[in-house]
């Protein structure tokens, strides 16, 4: 029976934190107000005890049926939620001034697009995409800058205070959409299904969030690592991978919006997957193609084990045996991918 990410980080963080957790709650000592560079809590914080930090992973149709959005909540153990970080991924047309595509769009990856398509990250390209929003709707707020604001709303509040949000309540935001950015923020935050965990020290007050895409496996898929920080601790960290699969698949769950307007950037009998959600399928397409033993969602739960509680510039990992429990050939590439995400936070 395969773990969940939950069930896995429940048995095994005090052993994958070791002798990384004490260095990380005593590099917690200095005052965020008065901190040199690179410290966390104050220094009457390095005696708390730990508490403990989860990072959920999900996937809705936040706005409309043209893109996906991708949500990354952090939640205490109260329930209470501590950072968040979103995206957008929508297909546009490959020649797209000022636009870049995800990772891999010019290699592999871009043989599930349909011709002259693009997939783009919107955070990516916020520049861009912000000034398509003002051609086409007038807006003069920034993409991001709305995106940002919802994030910071969520913080401090529980899942169910989200559900029945107005547009108005969210200050600095003027997405139209901003109300199902945060049911789905609520969703994600209630969610089980795909879990890091960590430690942190201190109210929370000062967790960062970063996000970053990446080529970390190949040319075939790109990599979507979302790291939560202290100081120079990287608490905790999310990785996921999306690549292009036949649609006829048995049991295939694609991306949200896969059955409408999204799906106008597939090829012929493609759709786009999330490997967390899938799996098993992907395991099982791994075991045919190179007798791979290891679920991919295990080597992935471990190199995040791996991860929580190690301060950023000490994480050192080379070749595919570097991470116990991860048998992934290019587990050195999915780390780096979340040390990055780490320094972008």
């Amino acid at each position: 029976m395969e773990l969940t990410r939950r069930d896995f980080f429940k048995g095994s963080i005090i052993v994958a934190l070791g002798a990384a957790g004490a260095g990380m709650l005593s590099s917690c000592a200095a005052s965020s107000a008065g901190a040199q560079a690179g410290g966390s809590p104050a220094a009457s914080d390095a005696g708390q005890a730990s508490k403990t930090v989860t990072l959920h992973r999900g996937y809705g149709a936040a706005h409309g049926d043209k893109c996906f959005t991708s949500a990354v909540v952090a939640t205490a153990d109260d329930g209470t939620i501590l950072a968040v970080s979103m995206d957008d991924y929508q297909f546009t047309a490959a020649d797209s001034a000022g636009i870049t595509g995800v990772p891999n769009s010019d290699a592999g990856f871009a043989s599930g697009y349909a011709s002259g398509k693009m997939l783009m990250s919107k955070a990516a390209n916020n520049e861009a995409y912000s000034a398509s929003m003002k051609e086409k709707a007038q807006s003069t707020t920034p993409w991001l800058t709305s995106m940002h604001a919802i994030e910071a709303y969520c913080v401090g509040k529980k899942a169910s205070e989200l559900t029945k949000t107005s547009l108005d309540a969210v200050s600095g935001a003027t997405l139209v959409d901003a109300p199902n950015y945060l049911k789905l923020v609520s969703q994600v935050a209630e969610s089980g299904d795909h879990v890091a965990i960590g430690t942190y020290t201190g109210d929370g007050s000062d967790l960062k969030m970063g996000r970053i895409d990446a080529a970390a496996h190949g040319d075939k898929a790109f990599t979507e690592a979302v790291t939560l920080v202290q100081g120079d601790v990287l608490v905790a960290s999310n990785i996921d991978e999306f690549q292009f699969i036949s649609a006829a698949t048995n049991g295939l769950v694609p991306v949200p919006n896969s059955d409408a307007a999204f799906a106008g950037g597939y090829a012929e009998g493609m759709a786009l997957m999330s490997k967390s959600v899938n799996s098993k399928i992907y395991s099982a397409m791994m075991k045919e193609k190179a007798q791979a033993t290891t679920p991919w969602l295990d080597s992935i739960t471990s190199i995040e084990s791996f991860l929580a509680g190690q301060k950023i510039g000490d994480v050192k990992v080379s070749g595919p045996d570097a991470v116990s429990g991860a048998t992934l050939v290019d587990a050195a590439g999915y780390v780096q991918a979340a040390v990055s995400a780490a320094k972008a936070a």
